[in-house]
């Protein structure tokens, strides 16, 4: 193979450095808003658990969902973008926005918060929803999503509440063997005062629901003795109202509806009070009360009818969520597989080009070696051929011819052997004396620098300055003459 492991290990490394290093540049870019997000969700949190508030600052929230609500934010702080819309679901629910406040939940509760408690949360809060519109078959899918939460947890309060919530809504589908079930575990359940009486409200519905109206009277008047405040016993007055009322105990009936009228602000509360006021009213023929009840009750039901449109509005939201949670799951796929193809295809067309990048210059390499080694051999091959034609001369003239004294002489002589070196040496810008020197010197190379000062009648103490002069003029030493004057047919 042309391209090694080491090579491609190398790349890959690369390429993993630069992914990381745009991931961490990203975040970091976010580092800032991250923070203040985070920032804005612990004091939610604290205010939450410690002062049992909801954190109401939703410009702070929504700034919160807006920084987070990315890919890299659902991913990194999905934790933190979950308990921003859960608050942010909450502050809606109070100010009555249902449908805005159950899409807040749907996303929250599809980040699937770490904390279960918070995730139970979400669920009691969509069935709370489903509830209000009378929609008990998914008010409890809800429940008991929110039960397994909280059963995770740990925490027995909140768990024992979902408890009493799986109850009510299976006494509403008429399950009561499986409401009396809940409710027999939620019995062995010892808290405050509240949850008693929820307890014994939620038994009194389901003795209500069954039609035992006397059975039910005696546990809704159990429940009152533990609530705390007038407007939470607003429930049981309402089926104490309407357990006299189907007792035939107009009275008590009357008693109940005025103080339902009094106290309670929930518009069912009041249009059912009203309704059992009317009803008496017409049996004792008076117009004018009946007339009077009837207005409140108007008055009573358009408020009703705004609460529960707002409710209604939310359930296919809701129903939708259950059916298909991940709706846009088959988008984030289609986008993350065209973009890992496109990371593969410029992975491959990189790899490609660093393969053959590589192979050519390992193809240039060994071009170039083997084109260094047949100018070895060549040279090799000159060298040899150059030797033998010296030694011919060598043979031929043993000694220096004494005619050699002239150029012209010398180069006719020796051009059967030496015609393209003379050449050479003929470029080069030297005496005819230089030129003889140079031709004796190398033909006669075993010869001493004084012995060829002797044949050509120069002084021998003066050849050592006449070397050094014919070297310089070359560009070598006088060491070197030689070597350059062997080389001198093969040198550019």
């Amino acid at each position: 193979m042309l391209i090694s492991n080491r090579y491609i290990l190398a790349f890959w490394q690369r390429i993993l450095t630069l992914i990381v290093s745009v991931v961490l540049l990203l975040c970091f870019s976010s580092c800032s808003s991250w923070h203040e997000a985070k920032a804005v969700i612990a004091m939610a949190d604290s205010i939450d658990q410690t002062k049992h508030v909801i954190y109401d600052d939703t410009a702070a929230l929504g700034r919160t969902i807006r920084c987070l609500d990315n890919p890299f934010g659902r991913v990194l702080m999905s934790n933190t973008l979950g308990k921003a819309y859960y608050y942010m679901g909450r502050n809606y629910s109070l100010s009555n926005q249902i449908v805005e406040a159950a899409g807040c939940y749907i996303e929250a509760d599809r980040l699937q918060i770490d904390d279960p408690i918070y995730r139970g949360r979400v669920n009691s809060n969509m069935a709370y929803i489903c509830a209000q519109n009378n929609n008990d078959s998914l008010a409890l899918i809800f429940y008991e999503r929110a039960s397994s939460d909280f059963k995770e947890s740990g925490n027995e309060w909140r768990y024992s509440q979902t408890l009493l919530d799986r109850s009510e809504s299976n006494i509403l589908l008429h399950n009561y063997i499986v409401a009396d079930s809940l409710l027999q575990i939620a019995q062995s359940y010892q808290f405050d005062s509240a949850y008693q009486a929820r307890y014994y409200e939620t038994c009194g519905l389901y003795f209500y629901e069954q039609q035992q109206y006397d059975t039910a009277l005696v546990y809704f008047h159990k429940g009152l003795n533990y609530w705390q405040s007038e407007e939470e016993k607003c429930f049981s007055y309402l089926k104490i109202m309407q357990s006299y009322w189907e007792n035939i105990s107009i009275d008590s009936t009357m008693h109940y509806a005025h103080k339902l009228i009094l106290i309670s602000n929930n518009p069912n509360y009041i249009s059912n009070a009203y309704y059992c006021l009317m009803q008496v009213a017409k049996n004792k023929n008076d117009v004018e009360l009946l007339s009077q009840y009837s207005h409140a009750r108007t008055d009573a039901q358009k408020l009703l009818r705004d609460n529960t449109n707002q409710y209604a509005a939310a359930i296919p939201k809701l129903i939708e969520y259950l059916q298909n949670p991940h709706p846009l799951r088959w988008v984030w796929i289609m986008r993350v597989t065209i973009l890992l193809l496109c990371i593969i295809l410029a992975i491959g067309t990189v790899v490609y080009r660093q393969r053959n990048r590589i192979a050519y210059e390992q193809i240039d390499k060994l071009s170039t070696y083997v084109e260094n080694q047949e100018a070895l051999l060549s040279q090799e091959l000159y060298y040899r051929q150059f030797g033998e034609q010296l030694s011919n001369i060598v043979d031929r003239y043993h000694t220096p011819h004494k005619r050699w004294k002239e150029y012209k002489t010398l180069k006719r002589d020796l051009s059967p052997w030496l015609h393209t070196w003379m050449c050479k040496l003929d470029t080069l810008p030297l005496s005819e004396r230089e030129k003889i020197f140079c031709t004796i010197s190398l033909v006669y190379s075993h010869m001493t620098d004084i012995e060829i000062a002797e044949y050509l009648c120069y002084d021998k103490h003066g050849i050592r300055v006449f070397k050094q002069r014919i070297a310089k003029k070359i560009g070598t030493t006088s060491a070197d003459l030689l070597d350059f004057l062997r080389n001198l047919p093969i040198n550019e």
